[in-house]
């Protein structure tokens, strides 16, 4: 079972969080935090699955925190928790490595959705988030001089949509270890970290520019 840090000043809604993960997983182990400085002392003493984040947490409040999460537990996954704007605030956490960015707000199913997420590797952005930062590809075109094979612009495609892991093995009809494989081809071929980055390179191709494999 997933051991779970809660970093969020506010004692109500910590508890409105716990309640949520208990009931996805009552066995996991789930710790609070509520300043930047107990997140780091918490993560200097064991290692954690998954790291929800306040965004005005005392001793943080701004992207900073993710690479300093990092340098302690570069593996941990960071869900961004916030009451501020996503289209405003989600893309400098995101581009600072954060896995995740959910609005307070939300109803406790997508709570769960973006936990559950996040938990199995996959980075979790809303619905509308997804279509303002991502976009569409204009038709089928591929982008020039991407260098990748039908099969991986297939995935890329997919991937730029918001389809999570589960959504492209089902599509195309291939294993974890073949979409893994395909990520990381897409990654360096197109010269990108992550999967917003990949989105933004791609949104700079003009609409209607011919395919070159």
């Amino acid at each position: 079972m997933p051991t779970i840090i809660i970093a969020e000043d506010h004692s109500v809604l910590r508890m409105g969080i716990r309640i949520i993960i208990s009931g996805m997983y009552p066995a996991a182990t789930i710790l609070e935090a509520d300043s930047f400085y107990q997140v780091t002392h918490l993560l200097q003493e064991a290692s954690c699955d998954l790291l929800i984040l306040d965004i005005q947490l005392p001793g943080g409040g701004h992207p900073r925190m993710i690479p300093e999460v990092r340098e302690l537990r570069p593996s941990v996954p960071v869900l961004i928790f916030s009451n501020f704007d996503e289209e405003t605030h989600a893309l400098s956490y995101l581009k600072a490595g954060a896995s995740g960015y959910l609005q307070k707000t939300a109803p406790p199913e997508e709570v769960e959705d973006a936990i559950r997420t996040v938990l199995a590797g996959s980075p979790w952005i809303s619905k509308p988030l997804q279509s303002r930062l991502l976009g569409h590809f204009p038709g089928n075109k591929q982008p020039q001089a991407s260098g990748l094979s039908p099969r991986e612009f297939e995935v890329m495609q997919l991937m730029v949509k918001g389809a999570g892991n589960p959504e492209i093995k089902a599509a195309l009809n291939i294993q974890s270890s073949t979409l893994s494989t395909f990520k990381a081809k897409i990654f360096r071929k197109m010269g990108v970290n992550n999967i917003i980055e990949l989105a933004d390179k791609v949104n700079t191709y003009p609409p209607g520019q011919e395919t070159r494999l």
